[in-house]
């Protein structure tokens, strides 16, 4: 037998045994109920039985669970994706995978609904129509692709955001529109905006867009080197990552703002004492270290006792602010604790309760509307605000 009909043979040979080794291994060994990099749960094996053979549901359950449950399914996902990065695909799972490491999430015209878009809006005026006494903002934040065009791959095609910006413009009149695009553009040449890793926005980001909010209300806002931003985890990779990985991507680094009033805190009624979530930095979800994730309600009271500052002297850091909202305010919120003596934040995705008794109860003195722009387009949950 000559070399290269060896050759051949034990390669055979390897991905038989390969194979059946981990089909074997499927059945084997107890199987993982949790993907952390993937975050989902995983299809387990039920146990067979005539009438689940008869509805098909046995067949399909062990299909779904042969793939979640493969020996070494996250290695072979990696060498996948590596594949088709290489094979020239841009587009793997619903993410571009741009330049300089850089993820970006897919959305395109087709996934949104004008109608939706439309509605959420005039809800919203609805809402600031009903309540004049209460200063209504609505200001989204926009989509990681349209910031950084130049890091997406060749050819990759987005929704139109400028369409959202000026439909919500005209449509928007007893509502204040707040227009964050020019600030954070003119802030990306010297800051990094978004993880690269992930759909979310930084710190840097946040802050840029916490300059611009305090330009909007006559607030001195403080150098982000006053709240002593600290990095907390170099190995944070997001969810976008976790949708295309690769061996050899980098991951982002986490660095928060340390130096921040003191303040009560109570989550879903839960009282805590910080608005972080240490414990998320051992997990995959290392951004959920804001206020440990989503949650329907958050009460953010400051502590009065520390509130003999330069800008406790002034009017605004009595007021209560109302902010309705998605997981891009958690990490924007802490800058504004400076400026208000009281904030709630509300999840609609959590918050079931009639939202006119929250507003009779809190008397907020402004509502700040704050979703990244896709986001809200697809919101179906914001008709909550006229509940």
């Amino acid at each position: 037998m000559n070399v290269q009909k060896l050759s051949c043979l034990i390669f055979f040979t390897a991905v038989i045994l390969t194979l059946a080794i981990s089909g074997i291994a499927l059945f084997v060994f107890p199987g993982r109920i949790y993907s952390e990099n993937e975050n989902r749960y995983l299809t387990t094996f039920k146990p067979p039985s005539v009438t689940a053979f008869l509805d098909t549901s046995m067949q399909k359950n062990i299909t779904d669970g042969a793939n979640d449950q493969f020996a070494g399914r996250d290695i072979w996902i990696k060498f996948a994706t590596g594949l088709q990065h290489a094979a020239g695909f841009q587009d793997i799972g619903g993410v571009y995978l741009g330049k300089n490491g850089y993820y970006f999430e897919r959305i395109l015209d087709s996934d949104l609904s004008d109608k939706r878009y439309t509605d959420n809006l005039n809800y919203l005026e609805q809402f600031a129509s009903s309540y004049s006494d209460i200063k209504t903002v609505f200001l989204p934040v926009p989509s990681k692709g349209e910031l950084l065009k130049k890091e997406l791959p060749a050819n990759a095609v987005l929704y139109s955001s400028d369409r959202l910006y000026a439909q919500a413009e005209n449509v928007l009149h007893q509502t204040s529109f707040f227009d964050i695009r020019p600030v954070l553009s003119a802030s990306a040449e010297n800051r990094q905006l978004y993880f690269k890793t992930d759909h979310h926005w930084t710190m840097e980001a946040a802050y840029s867009a916490y300059q611009f909010w305090c330009s909007r209300h006559d607030f001195a806002s403080k150098p982000l080197m006053q709240f002593e931003p600290e990095c907390v985890s170099e190995k944070f990779y997001g969810t976008l990552y976790s949708k295309a990985p690769e061996f050899h991507t980098q991951p982002d680094r986490l660095v928060l703002p340390d130096l921040l009033p003191q303040a009560d805190i109570t989550i879903n009624g839960k009282k805590t004492d910080s608005i972080y979530d240490w414990n998320k930095l051992n997990s995959k979800d290392k951004y959920g270290v804001y206020f440990g994730g989503n949650f329907g309600r958050i009460d953010i009271e400051m502590n009065k006792k520390t509130m003999e500052t330069e800008n406790s002297k002034k009017q605004d850091s009595k007021q209560t602010l109302l902010v309705i909202k998605d997981s891009f305010a958690n990490s924007f919120v802490p800058f504004l604790m400076e400026h208000y003596g009281r904030i709630i934040m509300l999840d609609f995705r959590y918050y079931n309760k009639p939202f006119s008794e929250l507003i009779q109860e809190i008397k907020p003195d402004e509502a700040l509307i704050f979703y990244e722009m896709s986001n809200f387009a697809q919101d179906t949950d914001f008709f909550k605000i006229l509940k």
